[in-house]
């Protein structure tokens, strides 16, 4: 695990593009694997997501565009990384939740990482570790929460640390 701190400017950033994602998402219907009674806000939710992007970006020394786009373009940039050209990063609520891992992670040949931040400015964010989506996707567990059986989670002890 790795603790990145982020400038202000960085948090700025992160927090214009948390602002700039959720007016593109205003009506749209939620991901099938998405339990709103599950769920937190959703401002606080991007807001935390995007510094986690951040942060794993800063540490790996890869680029974060920071991208955001209208709803209407999502089917064209749907297959970008979080993260320089192929890591995706996922942000747990809470210290030690497993990494969720996609089917279509799998097929993309993604870096998984995850990360936590702790609210509520998300300014300091634990890198916890990452792995490969294909070797990750062998060791998870089905998530119950999916019932079409694409995400599995995988245990924080399995991903190599940053």
């Amino acid at each position: 695990m790795s603790e990145v701190r982020l400038e202000a400017w960085e948090w700025e950033w992160a927090a214009h593009v948390a602002r700039k994602r959720q007016e593109a998402n205003v009506g749209k219907q939620d991901a099938p694997w998405y339990d709103r009674n599950r769920m937190e806000n959703d401002d606080v939710a991007a807001l935390a997501s995007c510094c986690c992007e951040m942060a794993v970006a800063k540490r790996l020394n890869k680029y974060w565009d920071g991208s955001y786009w209208a709803a209407s373009e999502h089917d064209r940039f749907r297959s970008n990384a979080d993260v320089g050209q192929n890591t995706e990063v996922r942000r747990v609520r809470e210290r030690g939740n497993p990494l969720p891992v996609r089917k279509r992670d799998v097929e993309a040949n993604r870096i998984m990482a995850l990360a936590f931040a702790e609210g509520p400015r998300f300014d300091v964010v634990e890198v916890v570790g990452w792995g490969w989506a294909k070797d990750l996707w062998e060791v998870g567990e089905p998530a119950s929460y999916d019932k079409r059986g694409t995400t599995r989670l995988v245990a924080q002890d399995f991903l190599w640390a940053l």
